[in-house]
Protein backbone atom coordinates (compact mmCIF):
# COMPACT_ATOMS: atom_id res chain seq x y z
CA UNK A 1 0.00 0.00 0.00
CA UNK A 2 1.39 3.39 -1.03
CA UNK A 3 1.39 5.55 1.78
CA UNK A 4 3.09 8.98 0.09
CA UNK A 5 3.47 10.09 -3.30
CA UNK A 6 6.21 12.31 -2.65
CA UNK A 7 4.28 15.74 -1.69
CA UNK A 8 2.33 14.58 1.60
CA UNK A 9 2.52 16.69 4.62
CA UNK A 10 4.41 13.99 6.87
CA UNK A 11 6.20 12.40 4.09
CA UNK A 12 9.46 13.54 6.15
CA UNK A 13 10.56 13.35 9.57
CA UNK A 14 11.46 17.34 10.43
CA UNK A 15 7.73 18.40 10.46
CA UNK A 16 4.36 17.46 10.36
CA UNK A 17 3.14 20.76 9.01
CA UNK A 18 5.86 21.06 6.13
CA UNK A 19 4.94 20.29 2.60
CA UNK A 20 7.76 18.36 0.61
CA UNK A 21 6.48 19.29 -3.17
CA UNK A 22 9.65 19.21 -4.97
CA UNK A 23 12.09 16.94 -3.25
CA UNK A 24 12.48 13.42 -4.69
CA UNK A 25 10.73 10.59 -3.07
CA UNK A 26 10.09 7.03 -3.76
CA UNK A 27 6.44 6.24 -2.83
CA UNK A 28 7.21 2.31 -2.34
CA UNK A 29 8.96 0.77 0.51
CA UNK A 30 11.82 -1.75 0.38
CA UNK A 31 10.29 -3.86 -3.08
CA UNK A 32 10.83 -8.10 -2.57
CA UNK A 33 13.16 -9.43 -4.85
CA UNK A 34 10.84 -11.36 -7.42
CA UNK A 35 7.99 -9.85 -6.53
CA UNK A 36 5.67 -10.76 -9.63
CA UNK A 37 3.55 -7.35 -9.20
CA UNK A 38 6.53 -5.10 -9.38
CA UNK A 39 8.86 -4.63 -12.28
CA UNK A 40 11.93 -5.81 -12.35
CA UNK A 41 15.57 -3.70 -12.19
CA UNK A 42 16.37 -2.26 -14.96
CA UNK A 43 17.82 -0.14 -17.96
CA UNK A 44 18.07 1.44 -20.77
CA UNK A 45 13.94 1.50 -20.93
CA UNK A 46 11.13 3.81 -21.49
CA UNK A 47 8.41 5.23 -20.00
CA UNK A 48 5.46 7.84 -20.67
CA UNK A 49 2.62 9.37 -18.65
CA UNK A 50 -0.93 9.49 -19.95
CA UNK A 51 -1.94 11.64 -16.70
CA UNK A 52 -3.80 8.56 -15.48
CA UNK A 53 -1.19 6.01 -15.63
CA UNK A 54 2.48 5.30 -16.02
CA UNK A 55 4.07 3.02 -18.29
CA UNK A 56 7.20 1.49 -18.57
CA UNK A 57 8.30 -0.23 -21.71
CA UNK A 58 11.13 -2.94 -22.10
CA UNK A 59 14.48 -2.85 -20.82
CA UNK A 60 17.58 -4.75 -20.25
CA UNK A 61 18.72 -6.51 -17.01
CA UNK A 62 21.99 -8.73 -16.45
CA UNK A 63 20.54 -11.01 -13.89
CA UNK A 64 18.40 -13.29 -15.95
CA UNK A 65 20.91 -15.68 -18.60
CA UNK A 66 23.59 -13.22 -18.53
CA UNK A 67 21.22 -10.65 -20.07
CA UNK A 68 18.15 -10.52 -21.39
CA UNK A 69 15.54 -8.20 -22.50
CA UNK A 70 12.52 -7.60 -20.88
CA UNK A 71 9.83 -7.69 -24.30
CA UNK A 72 6.78 -6.19 -21.50
CA UNK A 73 5.07 -3.16 -20.80
CA UNK A 74 3.78 -2.41 -17.28
CA UNK A 75 1.25 0.18 -16.02
CA UNK A 76 1.12 1.81 -12.75
CA UNK A 77 -2.36 3.63 -11.75
CA UNK A 78 -1.74 7.13 -10.51
CA UNK A 79 -4.85 6.54 -8.16
CA UNK A 80 -4.16 3.46 -6.85
CA UNK A 81 -0.25 3.11 -7.22
CA UNK A 82 -0.24 -0.50 -8.41
CA UNK A 83 1.44 -1.81 -10.99
CA UNK A 84 -0.10 -4.09 -13.36
CA UNK A 85 1.66 -6.35 -16.19
CA UNK A 86 -0.17 -5.68 -19.24
CA UNK A 87 -1.20 -8.60 -21.81
CA UNK A 88 0.62 -7.78 -25.25
CA UNK A 89 -1.64 -8.59 -28.49
CA UNK A 90 0.13 -8.52 -31.33
CA UNK A 91 3.96 -7.95 -31.50
CA UNK A 92 6.66 -6.27 -29.95
CA UNK A 93 10.10 -6.24 -30.92
CA UNK A 94 13.16 -8.16 -29.06
CA UNK A 95 14.49 -5.29 -29.29
CA UNK A 96 13.86 -3.35 -25.66
CA UNK A 97 17.13 -2.22 -24.91
CA UNK A 98 18.30 1.85 -25.84
CA UNK A 99 15.18 2.03 -28.34
CA UNK A 100 13.25 5.21 -28.51
CA UNK A 101 9.14 6.28 -28.41
CA UNK A 102 7.00 8.97 -29.13
CA UNK A 103 3.47 9.43 -27.74
CA UNK A 104 1.15 10.19 -31.08
CA UNK A 105 -0.06 12.93 -29.25
CA UNK A 106 0.64 14.87 -25.90
CA UNK A 107 -0.81 12.61 -23.00
CA UNK A 108 -2.55 10.23 -25.92
CA UNK A 109 -2.79 6.56 -25.32
CA UNK A 110 -0.87 5.69 -28.36
CA UNK A 111 2.48 5.73 -29.23
CA UNK A 112 5.26 4.49 -31.96
CA UNK A 113 8.30 2.48 -30.90
CA UNK A 114 11.30 2.64 -33.08
CA UNK A 115 14.78 1.01 -33.16
CA UNK A 116 16.80 -0.89 -30.00
CA UNK A 117 18.74 -3.77 -29.07
CA UNK A 118 18.55 -7.16 -28.36
CA UNK A 119 20.86 -8.36 -25.72
CA UNK A 120 23.77 -9.16 -28.55
CA UNK A 121 24.97 -5.23 -28.88
CA UNK A 122 26.25 -3.97 -31.57
CA UNK A 123 25.02 -7.01 -33.51
CA UNK A 124 21.39 -7.35 -32.87
CA UNK A 125 19.89 -3.83 -34.01
CA UNK A 126 16.52 -3.09 -35.24
CA UNK A 127 15.35 -0.30 -37.83
CA UNK A 128 11.52 -1.31 -37.61
CA UNK A 129 8.85 1.05 -36.50
CA UNK A 130 5.92 -0.14 -34.09
CA UNK A 131 2.64 1.58 -33.53
CA UNK A 132 1.24 0.64 -30.10
CA UNK A 133 -2.08 1.49 -28.40
CA UNK A 134 -2.92 1.11 -24.82
CA UNK A 135 -6.06 -0.72 -23.66
CA UNK A 136 -6.63 -0.11 -19.99
CA UNK A 137 -10.19 -2.01 -19.36
CA UNK A 138 -8.64 -4.81 -20.40
CA UNK A 139 -4.77 -4.43 -18.97
CA UNK A 140 -3.78 -5.10 -22.80
CA UNK A 141 -2.23 -3.21 -25.73
CA UNK A 142 -1.71 -3.54 -29.20
CA UNK A 143 1.01 -3.26 -31.46
CA UNK A 144 1.66 -3.72 -34.77
CA UNK A 145 4.43 -3.03 -37.35
CA UNK A 146 4.22 -0.24 -39.51
CA UNK A 147 4.60 -0.28 -43.16
CA UNK A 148 6.92 3.18 -43.28
CA UNK A 149 8.15 4.51 -47.07
CA UNK A 150 10.76 6.72 -47.83
CA UNK A 151 14.20 6.46 -46.39
CA UNK A 152 14.43 4.60 -43.55
CA UNK A 153 16.97 4.76 -40.90
CA UNK A 154 19.78 2.55 -40.82
CA UNK A 155 19.54 -0.17 -37.63
CA UNK A 156 20.42 1.44 -34.64
CA UNK A 157 20.11 2.34 -30.77
CA UNK A 158 20.88 5.12 -28.61
CA UNK A 159 19.04 7.45 -30.87
CA UNK A 160 16.19 10.11 -29.84
CA UNK A 161 12.75 10.56 -30.62
CA UNK A 162 10.93 13.89 -30.63
CA UNK A 163 7.60 15.42 -31.72
CA UNK A 164 7.88 18.36 -34.32
CA UNK A 165 5.78 21.53 -35.59
CA UNK A 166 2.55 19.93 -36.25
CA UNK A 167 0.57 17.15 -34.82
CA UNK A 168 2.02 13.64 -36.63
CA UNK A 169 4.84 14.86 -37.75
CA UNK A 170 7.93 12.88 -35.72
CA UNK A 171 11.49 13.02 -35.44
CA UNK A 172 14.44 10.36 -34.85
CA UNK A 173 18.42 11.83 -34.23
CA UNK A 174 21.41 10.35 -33.87
CA UNK A 175 22.30 7.02 -32.27
CA UNK A 176 24.66 3.88 -33.01
CA UNK A 177 24.58 0.45 -34.73
CA UNK A 178 27.20 -0.99 -32.03
CA UNK A 179 30.94 1.05 -33.60
CA UNK A 180 30.06 3.63 -35.51
CA UNK A 181 27.97 6.53 -34.24
CA UNK A 182 25.89 8.62 -36.55
CA UNK A 183 24.27 12.72 -36.17
CA UNK A 184 21.76 11.44 -38.73
CA UNK A 185 17.86 13.56 -37.89
CA UNK A 186 14.89 11.79 -39.99
CA UNK A 187 11.63 12.79 -40.31
CA UNK A 188 8.60 10.62 -39.78
CA UNK A 189 5.43 12.15 -40.97
CA UNK A 190 1.69 10.46 -40.37
CA UNK A 191 -1.07 11.19 -42.58
CA UNK A 192 -4.88 10.31 -42.90
CA UNK A 193 -5.04 7.29 -45.17
CA UNK A 194 -8.55 8.41 -46.97
CA UNK A 195 -8.40 4.33 -48.52
CA UNK A 196 -8.16 2.64 -45.50
CA UNK A 197 -10.09 -0.44 -45.18
CA UNK A 198 -8.71 -1.73 -41.35
CA UNK A 199 -7.69 -0.35 -38.66
CA UNK A 200 -3.60 -1.08 -39.02
CA UNK A 201 -4.33 1.28 -42.23
CA UNK A 202 -6.23 4.35 -41.03
CA UNK A 203 -2.77 6.24 -41.48
CA UNK A 204 -0.18 6.65 -44.29
CA UNK A 205 3.86 6.74 -43.12
CA UNK A 206 6.56 8.38 -44.61
CA UNK A 207 10.42 8.81 -43.63
CA UNK A 208 12.78 11.48 -45.15
CA UNK A 209 16.39 12.16 -43.91
CA UNK A 210 16.78 15.84 -42.96
CA UNK A 211 20.18 16.03 -42.57
CA UNK A 212 23.86 14.29 -41.73
CA UNK A 213 25.00 16.96 -39.46
CA UNK A 214 28.24 16.87 -41.44
CA UNK A 215 31.22 18.64 -39.22
CA UNK A 216 29.11 17.44 -35.82
CA UNK A 217 30.76 14.32 -34.28
CA UNK A 218 28.08 11.12 -34.16
CA UNK A 219 26.83 10.67 -31.03
CA UNK A 220 24.09 8.15 -29.15
CA UNK A 221 22.02 8.67 -25.92
CA UNK A 222 21.13 12.15 -26.47
CA UNK A 223 17.94 13.62 -25.92
CA UNK A 224 15.93 16.36 -28.45
CA UNK A 225 13.33 18.59 -28.04
CA UNK A 226 11.42 20.71 -30.88
CA UNK A 227 11.72 24.63 -29.59
CA UNK A 228 8.61 25.55 -31.16
CA UNK A 229 9.61 29.96 -30.96
CA UNK A 230 12.53 29.69 -32.90
CA UNK A 231 11.17 26.73 -35.58
CA UNK A 232 14.32 24.24 -34.41
CA UNK A 233 15.80 21.30 -32.45
CA UNK A 234 17.57 21.35 -29.84
CA UNK A 235 19.94 18.53 -28.74
CA UNK A 236 21.28 17.62 -25.63
CA UNK A 237 24.45 16.25 -24.76
CA UNK A 238 25.13 12.44 -25.86
CA UNK A 239 28.11 11.08 -26.77
CA UNK A 240 30.11 7.88 -27.93
CA UNK A 241 32.97 5.67 -26.37
CA UNK A 242 35.19 8.09 -26.56
CA UNK A 243 33.38 11.60 -25.26
CA UNK A 244 30.70 13.00 -24.19
CA UNK A 245 28.94 16.64 -25.06
CA UNK A 246 28.42 19.13 -22.92
CA UNK A 247 26.01 21.99 -22.47
CA UNK A 248 27.95 25.59 -22.56
CA UNK A 249 26.76 25.73 -26.26
CA UNK A 250 23.83 22.99 -27.80
CA UNK A 251 22.98 22.21 -31.25
CA UNK A 252 20.15 23.37 -32.95
CA UNK A 253 18.69 22.52 -36.27
CA UNK A 254 16.88 25.34 -38.11
CA UNK A 255 13.66 23.26 -39.68
CA UNK A 256 13.12 26.17 -42.38
CA UNK A 257 16.96 25.76 -43.76
CA UNK A 258 17.88 22.23 -42.67
CA UNK A 259 21.53 23.71 -41.62
CA UNK A 260 22.28 22.65 -37.57
CA UNK A 261 24.94 25.40 -35.56
CA UNK A 262 25.94 25.71 -32.22
CA UNK A 263 24.09 28.05 -29.97
CA UNK A 264 25.47 29.27 -26.67
CA UNK A 265 23.79 29.14 -23.09
CA UNK A 266 23.31 30.87 -20.09
CA UNK A 267 24.84 29.67 -17.00
CA UNK A 268 23.40 29.07 -13.71
CA UNK A 269 24.40 32.35 -11.58
CA UNK A 270 25.76 29.98 -8.86
CA UNK A 271 26.97 26.47 -10.51
CA UNK A 272 27.40 27.28 -14.17
CA UNK A 273 26.51 24.85 -16.83
CA UNK A 274 26.13 21.30 -16.39
CA UNK A 275 28.99 18.79 -16.75
CA UNK A 276 29.16 16.76 -20.33
CA UNK A 277 27.14 13.43 -20.10
CA UNK A 278 25.54 10.81 -22.51
CA UNK A 279 22.27 8.39 -20.90
CA UNK A 280 20.49 11.16 -18.93
CA UNK A 281 16.50 11.89 -19.68
CA UNK A 282 14.78 15.02 -20.24
CA UNK A 283 11.15 15.56 -19.16
CA UNK A 284 9.42 18.73 -20.98
CA UNK A 285 7.24 20.94 -19.02
CA UNK A 286 5.88 23.61 -21.07
CA UNK A 287 9.07 26.41 -22.05
CA UNK A 288 10.95 24.07 -19.46
CA UNK A 289 13.56 20.88 -20.06
CA UNK A 290 14.03 18.86 -16.68
CA UNK A 291 17.41 16.69 -16.90
CA UNK A 292 18.51 14.02 -14.35
CA UNK A 293 21.56 12.49 -14.12
CA UNK A 294 23.34 10.81 -16.71
CA UNK A 295 27.36 10.06 -16.89
CA UNK A 296 30.34 11.69 -17.70
CA UNK A 297 33.65 10.05 -18.87
CA UNK A 298 36.83 10.36 -20.64
CA UNK A 299 38.77 8.56 -23.08
CA UNK A 300 38.62 4.82 -23.14
CA UNK A 301 36.21 4.85 -19.84
CA UNK A 302 38.31 6.62 -17.95
CA UNK A 303 37.40 9.49 -14.85
CA UNK A 304 33.89 7.85 -15.00
CA UNK A 305 31.07 10.24 -13.04
CA UNK A 306 27.21 9.12 -12.52
CA UNK A 307 25.33 12.64 -11.87
CA UNK A 308 22.29 12.97 -9.66
CA UNK A 309 21.78 16.34 -10.48
CA UNK A 310 19.03 17.95 -11.76
CA UNK A 311 18.68 20.46 -14.04
CA UNK A 312 16.40 22.88 -15.99
CA UNK A 313 16.94 24.57 -19.18
CA UNK A 314 14.74 27.68 -19.96
CA UNK A 315 13.75 27.69 -23.64
CA UNK A 316 12.67 31.14 -24.08
CA UNK A 317 16.41 32.66 -23.12
CA UNK A 318 18.03 29.22 -23.11
CA UNK A 319 19.80 29.51 -19.40
CA UNK A 320 20.35 27.05 -17.73
CA UNK A 321 19.81 26.39 -13.78
CA UNK A 322 20.62 24.05 -11.40
CA UNK A 323 17.86 22.68 -9.55
CA UNK A 324 17.77 22.23 -5.42
CA UNK A 325 17.07 19.28 -5.01
CA UNK A 326 19.02 15.91 -6.57
CA UNK A 327 18.03 12.40 -7.30
CA UNK A 328 18.65 10.05 -4.18
CA UNK A 329 21.45 8.35 -6.55
CA UNK A 330 23.42 8.86 -9.35
CA UNK A 331 21.75 6.79 -12.23
CA UNK A 332 22.20 6.73 -15.74
CA UNK A 333 20.52 4.51 -18.06
CA UNK A 334 17.22 5.75 -16.61
CA UNK A 335 14.08 7.48 -17.85
CA UNK A 336 11.57 9.94 -16.98
CA UNK A 337 7.73 11.41 -17.79
CA UNK A 338 5.87 14.21 -16.11
CA UNK A 339 2.22 14.84 -16.37
CA UNK A 340 0.51 18.12 -17.11
CA UNK A 341 0.46 19.33 -13.58
CA UNK A 342 3.99 18.66 -12.93
CA UNK A 343 4.46 15.07 -11.50
CA UNK A 344 7.64 14.45 -12.47
CA UNK A 345 8.57 10.49 -11.75
CA UNK A 346 11.74 8.40 -12.32
CA UNK A 347 12.38 5.15 -12.67
CA UNK A 348 15.51 1.96 -12.97
CA UNK A 349 18.75 3.01 -14.45
CA UNK A 350 22.34 1.58 -13.69
CA UNK A 351 24.77 3.39 -10.97
CA UNK A 352 28.00 2.20 -12.28
CA UNK A 353 30.10 1.36 -16.34
CA UNK A 354 30.35 -1.90 -16.13
CA UNK A 355 28.93 -4.58 -17.98
CA UNK A 356 27.43 -6.49 -14.72
CA UNK A 357 26.81 -2.48 -12.86
CA UNK A 358 23.77 -2.78 -9.74
CA UNK A 359 20.22 -1.63 -11.16
CA UNK A 360 17.62 -0.68 -9.89
CA UNK A 361 13.93 -0.58 -9.90
CA UNK A 362 12.90 1.99 -7.86
CA UNK A 363 10.05 5.02 -8.56
CA UNK A 364 11.30 8.12 -7.15
CA UNK A 365 8.42 11.45 -7.16
CA UNK A 366 8.95 15.15 -7.18
CA UNK A 367 6.65 17.85 -8.23
CA UNK A 368 7.84 20.36 -10.43
CA UNK A 369 4.40 22.28 -10.26
CA UNK A 370 1.32 22.49 -8.27
CA UNK A 371 -0.87 19.85 -7.58
CA UNK A 372 -4.07 20.43 -8.44
CA UNK A 373 -7.21 20.02 -5.49
CA UNK A 374 -8.46 16.86 -6.38
CA UNK A 375 -4.69 15.11 -6.42
CA UNK A 376 -4.53 16.48 -2.76
CA UNK A 377 -8.11 15.34 -2.28
CA UNK A 378 -7.04 11.51 -3.47
CA UNK A 379 -4.28 11.92 -0.80
CA UNK A 380 -6.61 12.50 1.60
CA UNK A 381 -9.19 9.31 0.63
CA UNK A 382 -6.05 7.19 0.35
CA UNK A 383 -5.10 7.47 3.65
CA UNK A 384 -8.43 7.49 5.39
CA UNK A 385 -9.48 4.96 3.27
CA UNK A 386 -6.62 2.21 2.23
CA UNK A 387 -9.00 -0.73 1.53
CA UNK A 388 -9.95 1.44 -1.62
CA UNK A 389 -6.88 2.06 -2.90
CA UNK A 390 -5.26 -1.69 -2.91
CA UNK A 391 -6.21 -4.50 -5.42
CA UNK A 392 -7.61 -2.32 -7.85
CA UNK A 393 -5.58 -3.01 -10.35
CA UNK A 394 -4.80 -0.82 -13.62
CA UNK A 395 -7.74 -1.16 -15.28
CA UNK A 396 -9.94 -0.35 -12.32
CA UNK A 397 -9.79 3.53 -11.15
CA UNK A 398 -8.60 6.31 -12.64
CA UNK A 399 -7.32 9.42 -11.06
CA UNK A 400 -10.58 11.92 -12.99
CA UNK A 401 -13.27 9.39 -11.64
CA UNK A 402 -12.11 8.78 -8.05
CA UNK A 403 -13.87 11.04 -6.45
CA UNK A 404 -17.75 9.77 -8.07
CA UNK A 405 -16.46 6.72 -7.79
CA UNK A 406 -15.88 7.11 -3.88
CA UNK A 407 -18.93 8.64 -2.64
CA UNK A 408 -20.80 5.71 -4.39
CA UNK A 409 -18.64 3.30 -2.61
CA UNK A 410 -19.12 4.60 0.76
CA UNK A 411 -22.51 5.50 0.78
CA UNK A 412 -24.61 3.58 3.10
CA UNK A 413 -27.70 1.50 1.69
CA UNK A 414 -28.56 0.64 -2.08
CA UNK A 415 -26.92 2.01 -4.55
CA UNK A 416 -29.05 3.54 -7.33
CA UNK A 417 -29.15 2.78 -10.63
CA UNK A 418 -27.81 6.07 -11.64
CA UNK A 419 -24.67 5.85 -9.16
CA UNK A 420 -23.96 2.12 -10.66
CA UNK A 421 -23.36 4.01 -13.96
CA UNK A 422 -21.22 6.51 -12.38
CA UNK A 423 -19.61 3.23 -10.90
CA UNK A 424 -18.82 1.61 -13.99
CA UNK A 425 -17.88 4.92 -16.07
CA UNK A 426 -14.98 4.70 -13.73
CA UNK A 427 -13.79 1.27 -15.02
CA UNK A 428 -14.59 -0.75 -11.56
CA UNK A 429 -16.63 -3.54 -11.98
CA UNK A 430 -18.69 -4.40 -8.60
CA UNK A 431 -21.08 -6.66 -7.02
CA UNK A 432 -23.66 -5.80 -4.08
CA UNK A 433 -24.88 -8.28 -1.31
CA UNK A 434 -27.98 -7.30 0.05
CA UNK A 435 -26.01 -6.67 3.95
CA UNK A 436 -24.70 -4.01 1.63
CA UNK A 437 -20.67 -5.59 1.67
CA UNK A 438 -19.68 -4.06 -2.02
CA UNK A 439 -16.97 -6.49 -3.95
CA UNK A 440 -14.84 -4.44 -6.56
CA UNK A 441 -13.84 -6.92 -9.05
CA UNK A 442 -9.96 -6.81 -10.20
CA UNK A 443 -8.88 -6.26 -14.07
CA UNK A 444 -9.96 -9.57 -15.47
CA UNK A 445 -13.65 -9.33 -14.10
CA UNK A 446 -13.53 -12.95 -12.48
CA UNK A 447 -11.77 -12.77 -9.24
CA UNK A 448 -13.16 -10.43 -6.60
CA UNK A 449 -10.41 -8.30 -5.41
CA UNK A 450 -11.58 -5.77 -2.87
CA UNK A 451 -14.27 -6.02 -0.65
CA UNK A 452 -15.81 -2.99 1.25
CA UNK A 453 -18.03 -3.27 4.18
CA UNK A 454 -20.68 -0.26 5.00
CA UNK A 455 -21.15 -1.20 8.57
CA UNK A 456 -24.35 -0.50 10.91
CA UNK A 457 -24.33 2.65 12.40
CA UNK A 458 -23.55 2.12 16.26
CA UNK A 459 -25.91 1.51 18.66
CA UNK A 460 -26.67 4.88 21.32
CA UNK A 461 -25.66 4.38 24.68
CA UNK A 462 -27.45 5.73 27.36
CA UNK A 463 -28.24 5.01 31.44
CA UNK A 464 -30.78 4.00 32.40
CA UNK A 465 -34.03 6.31 33.16
CA UNK A 466 -32.54 8.88 30.83
CA UNK A 467 -34.67 9.46 27.69
CA UNK A 468 -32.76 9.23 24.34
CA UNK A 469 -32.42 12.45 22.95
CA UNK A 470 -34.25 12.69 19.61
CA UNK A 471 -32.49 13.94 16.11
CA UNK A 472 -34.40 16.48 16.38
CA UNK A 473 -33.54 18.24 19.95
CA UNK A 474 -29.97 16.94 19.02
CA UNK A 475 -29.42 18.86 16.00
CA UNK A 476 -31.10 22.11 17.41
CA UNK A 477 -28.86 21.88 20.69
CA UNK A 478 -26.19 21.51 17.94
CA UNK A 479 -27.56 24.86 16.50
CA UNK A 480 -26.52 26.96 19.34
CA UNK A 481 -22.94 27.49 19.09
CA UNK A 482 -23.47 27.87 15.06
CA UNK A 483 -26.11 30.64 15.79
CA UNK A 484 -23.92 32.42 18.33
CA UNK A 485 -20.66 32.02 15.55
CA UNK A 486 -23.06 33.29 12.97
CA UNK A 487 -24.47 36.18 15.88
CA UNK A 488 -20.73 37.90 16.35
CA UNK A 489 -20.08 37.67 12.64
CA UNK A 490 -22.86 39.53 11.87
CA UNK A 491 -22.32 42.46 14.25
CA UNK A 492 -18.65 42.83 13.86
CA UNK A 493 -19.49 42.99 10.06
CA UNK A 494 -22.53 45.05 10.16
CA UNK A 495 -21.24 47.37 13.14
CA UNK A 496 -17.70 47.32 11.14
CA UNK A 497 -19.95 50.10 8.09
CA UNK A 498 -21.02 52.46 11.26
CA UNK A 499 -17.18 52.45 12.34
CA UNK A 500 -16.27 52.84 9.00
CA UNK A 501 -18.24 55.87 8.64
CA UNK A 502 -16.98 57.56 11.69
CA UNK A 503 -13.30 57.15 10.78
CA UNK A 504 -14.01 58.94 7.43
CA UNK A 505 -15.58 62.02 9.42
CA UNK A 506 -19.06 61.19 8.51
CA UNK A 507 -20.11 59.00 11.90
CA UNK A 508 -23.96 59.06 13.36
CA UNK A 509 -24.10 61.47 16.45
CA UNK A 510 -25.05 60.31 19.58
CA UNK A 511 -28.68 59.45 19.91
CA UNK A 512 -28.74 58.44 16.52
CA UNK A 513 -26.15 56.13 16.49
CA UNK A 514 -27.57 54.40 19.88
CA UNK A 515 -30.93 54.06 17.51
CA UNK A 516 -29.01 52.72 14.43
CA UNK A 517 -27.26 50.06 16.83
CA UNK A 518 -30.50 49.26 18.36
CA UNK A 519 -31.42 48.77 14.72
CA UNK A 520 -29.18 46.79 13.76
CA UNK A 521 -28.54 44.03 16.52
CA UNK A 522 -33.02 43.61 15.78
CA UNK A 523 -32.12 42.58 12.28
CA UNK A 524 -29.22 40.41 13.35
CA UNK A 525 -31.91 38.46 16.18
CA UNK A 526 -33.97 38.45 12.88
CA UNK A 527 -31.58 36.58 10.64
CA UNK A 528 -30.84 34.21 13.01
CA UNK A 529 -34.64 33.37 13.56
CA UNK A 530 -35.48 33.22 9.70
CA UNK A 531 -32.49 30.81 9.81
CA UNK A 532 -33.31 28.47 13.14
CA UNK A 533 -37.23 28.30 11.76
CA UNK A 534 -35.72 27.03 8.12
CA UNK A 535 -33.46 24.45 10.04
CA UNK A 536 -36.31 23.62 12.27
CA UNK A 537 -38.69 23.10 9.47
CA UNK A 538 -36.60 21.18 7.84
CA UNK A 539 -35.53 18.90 10.22
CA UNK A 540 -39.67 18.24 11.26
CA UNK A 541 -40.53 17.41 7.24
CA UNK A 542 -37.68 14.77 6.98
CA UNK A 543 -37.24 13.86 10.48
CA UNK A 544 -40.95 14.00 12.14
CA UNK A 545 -41.04 12.45 15.63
Amino acid sequence: MVNIIGWAPDSHEPSSETSFLNQFISPFGTIESGDKNYPRVRSGHRCFTDNDYLYLIGGYTHQIRRGSIFKEIWAMSLATFEWRRYEVIGELPDTLASFAIIQVFPYSKTFILFGGSGTAFGTSSSNRFYFVGVDNNNCCVESYELKVEGDIPLPKYGHAMCAGEVRGKYYIIGGTEGTSFDFDVHALTMRANPEATTENEKYTWHCELITTNQGFPGRYRLEATYDEKNHCLLFFGGGSNEEVHGFEKIIKLDLKTKISSEVSTIPDSRNGYPQARRCHTIARRGTKVIMTGGIFHRENGLDVLVHSDVWIFEMTDYSWEKYEHSLPRAVYFHDAAITEEGCMMVFGGAHELTPTAPRNNKLYFAWFGIPRLQTFALEALRKEYPQMFSGLYCGNLQPSGVLDVFNTFCKPGKISEEERNIVQRGRIPFHEHEDRSRFFLNGNSEDYAVRHQIADPEPLQRRRGQRQQGRHEQILQNNGDIRGNLRRMLDRFLGGVGAGDENNGEGEAGEEREVNAQLRRENIENIINELNEIIVERVDREDPQ
